[in-house]
């Protein structure tokens, strides 16, 4: 989603550091790791699927809201939600098999406490 705008800010940098390390509960060096093989990871990608095959068998369905949540809060980081970053968040809730009205209610939760 930080990409989706053609522009990766240093907030969302940050933002998603901080998320990986609450997320996974790792240390700031594995953060870091993890952070530089997930830019290798979604240089060479050409789809969201192969990702979104891996969170379907790994995650529960509140493992995919929470999942959600962050990538909402990564889109917010600049301020506005762009209109490219809102369609490629309604297309991994797809692929994650969300219902809308919990896609809507997490967009709504994160946009409150902005």
């Amino acid at each position: 989603i930080a990409y989706a705008d053609e522009k990766l800010e240093e907030k969302e940098t940050i933002i998603i550091k901080e998320i990986i390390s609450d997320f996974f509960s790792l240390s700031k060096q594995s953060t870091n790791s993890f952070y530089e093989q997930a830019i290798e990871n979604i240089k060479v990608s050409t789809d969201l699927f192969n990702f979104g095959k891996v969170l379907n068998d790994e995650f529960t369905y509140q493992d995919k809201l929470d999942f959600i949540g962050c990538i909402f809060e990564v889109a917010f980081s600049d301020g506005e939600l762009h209109y490219i970053e809102s369609h490629r968040i309604k297309l991994i809730a797809n692929i994650l098999n969300l219902n809308h009205k919990d896609l809507i209610q997490s967009k709504m939760e994160i946009k409150r406490f902005l």
